[in-house]
């Protein structure tokens, strides 16, 4: 690794012109705020942390609010010095949501957030989930060491090059403030790899001593946030990306190489890999629909809980789903492995006692199809009415009045009733086009956590 620092950090700490460029106009918008808000502005994110990458040149401005307006006249009022501050730097801004919605704009090349926040104090409750940052930005500004901070730059990188970087609802991974933590907490990037390489599920980090602090049972990762005991800071990390992360830490100590920082284009499934999935006898069913024009933190969970009700319902019509997974490209797919896909014409319905003779009768009313007795129980042969899951997802998308009432959340309800279906080899030849796709799978079955 002695080699190999050096010439990584060549490629991801900034240069003394850029870091001279952002700089100035740092001061600046900060000169214009305050002039524009009369309020105290801070920067926030990796560029106040002094931790960002060569090249990532996205700003976190903050606007100190005091406790006691009311949170409506800071909405109200966050947006509108964000418009006046755009405005007078001669930028562009469209307005976004989190938790509140707050101004995003281009300036002068720039990608910057103008956020309203409350000032608090170090243990005084949040009114809003963005107060912790301010607080997080002192945290990292006392307790990480200078000397360290290009280990937090190769840090996040290596977790942009093995694809676990971002905490947000598309990448749920490491985000830049866990990156700063595990620092901290170990060291050098070296430390920490070596301390990664041998977690296991539900393992704690706390830089802190706090007391009694929640516990978080389906967390693989807990990061005690010091400015709040009672957050994993690590919350977002899906359990697949910590094993990617652990994984990756162990194969990078025993062979250090440049490709985990830069890892190049990602491959695609080859034709043998292709015909290893056919091998498996499975059916691959895919529905796919128009990326609604929504932000991705909310797209993300709305596709999410779309795939899990389209999974439990395929469960409940007795069809087996092997794997299930959401892509988002230029359209949204979900995807179903399934191991059952097809059922016979007829299906057994199991009914009551024979000798409950209330119960039989309304069981023998409804079915008058063929029935008979089983031990001690009516039982009744009825047609099936979805003999394919493809059928069935298919009456599914067609109520489309019905859809949010059936569980499609209301922004993704109105593409995903206009959805096509993706089966055997015409969903493989939409594969072979799309690469993005192809490499996404080849992700998920070929690569080893």
């Amino acid at each position: 690794m002695e080699k190999l620092r050096p010439i990584v950090l060549r490629q991801i700490r900034p240069s003394k012109a850029e870091k001279k460029k952002v700089e100035e106009f740092v001061r600046e918008m900060l000169r214009v705020s305050k002039t524009i808000s009369g309020l105290d502005s801070i920067l926030c994110g990796s560029i106040g942390k002094f931790t960002w990458l060569k090249g990532d040149h996205d700003i976190d401005m903050f606007m100190l609010f005091p406790k006691t307006v009311s949170r409506e006249e800071l909405e109200k009022k966050g947006l509108l010095y964000g418009k006046r501050i755009t405005a007078a730097l001669k930028g562009r801004h469209v307005i976004k949501y989190a938790e509140h919605p707050y101004v995003h704009a281009c300036i002068k090349g720039f990608h910057v957030d103008i956020v309203p926040c409350y000032r608090i104090k170090k243990g005084e409750q949040i009114k809003s989930a963005v107060d912790r940052s301010p607080l997080h930005l002192e945290y990292i500004l006392e307790k990480l060491n200078p000397g360290l901070r290009d280990d937090v730059r190769l840090l996040k990188q290596f977790c942009k090059g093995i694809s676990v970087y971002g905490s947000d609802a598309k990448n749920l991974g490491f985000s830049g403030y866990i990156c700063e933590l595990l620092v901290i907490k170990y060291g050098t990037f070296e430390d920490v790899l070596e301390k990664a390489s041998r977690w296991s599920a539900s393992h704690l980090v706390r830089t802190e001593l706090l007391g009694k602090t929640r516990k978080f049972p389906d967390h693989s990762l807990i990061v005690i946030d010091p400015i709040d005991a009672k957050r994993n800071a690590a919350a977002n990390l899906s359990n697949e990306n910590f094993f990617r992360f652990v994984r990756a830490s162990k194969s990078f100590l025993e062979s250090p190489s440049r490709k985990y920082f830069f890892p190049g284009p990602q491959k695609q499934l080859s034709e043998s890999e292709i015909n290893s999935l056919h091998k498996r006898r499975t059916q691959f069913i895919a529905i796919k629909f128009r990326k609604p024009d929504i932000v991705d933190d909310i797209l993300y969970l709305q596709v999410r809980r779309a795939l899990r009700r389209l999974h439990s319902l395929l469960r409940y019509n007795e069809f087996i789903v092997m794997r299930s997974y959401e892509f988002v490209g230029k359209d949204v797919l979900l995807i179903f492995e399934m191991e059952t896909w097809s059922l016979p014409d007829v299906k057994k319905m199991k009914g009551p006692p024979i000798f409950s003779q209330k119960h039989s009768k309304e069981f023998l009313t409804k079915y008058k199809e063929q029935f008979y007795i089983e031990g001690k129980n009516w039982v009744a042969e009825v047609e099936r009415r979805n003999k394919t899951a493809k059928e069935l997802l298919k009456n599914f998308i067609s109520t489309a009045k019905q859809l949010e009432s059936d569980g499609i959340p209301k922004n993704i309800a109105k593409e995903f009733s206009k959805a096509r279906m993706l089966e055997h080899e015409m969903f493989w030849r939409f594969v072979r086009r799309n690469k993005e796709l192809s490499a996404f799978l080849r992700k998920k079955y070929f690569e080893e956590l």
